[in-house]
């Protein structure tokens, strides 16, 4: 039961990070398309929103920690059962761990990458902003 709600909050983690930069890189200049012979229309392009984008990531690392946290009790609970002479299932949670760490490091590259994209459009750090400024919004750009 446990460590089903940590794989959960990992793979949530993942997904929040994969959707926050599948969404800032997703947006992409559209095609533009002429009316009519000689009057085209001008492509714009895509939009961020800082504020939203550092309030996701704050969200997101708040969600990191909870994972470590979680993570950090476990082990405990792997030494636990080693001094009880349960090494079996000290083993099993054992790998199980190593396993969840293993994506959960997959995880934090993801959002380091998000962070410097969100960093660069928005030209502040997201740990250094609350999120609850005016919100600006600038182009994407490549």
């Amino acid at each position: 039961m446990i460590l089903r709600k940590l794989l959960v909050g990992a793979a949530v983690a993942g997904a929040l990070s994969v959707g926050a930069a599948g969404a800032a890189g997703a947006q992409t200049a559209p095609l533009s398309t002429p009316s009519a012979p000689g009057a085209g229309t001008t492509a714009t392009a895509g939009h961020i929103n800082c504020s939203k984008a550092e309030a996701t990531l704050a969200r997101l690392h708040k969600r990191d920690e909870a994972v470590n946290d979680r993570l950090a009790k476990l082990e405990a609970r792997v030494q636990q059962l080693r001094q009880n002479g349960h090494t079996k299932r000290a083993d099993l949670l054992q790998q199980r761990i190593d396993t969840v760490k293993s994506r959960l490091s997959t995880v934090e590259a993801r959002l380091a990458k998000v962070e410097a994209r969100v960093d660069q459009k928005c030209g502040v750090s997201p740990d250094a902003g609350s999120g609850t400024g005016p919100s600006t919004t600038l182009p994407l750009g490549s």
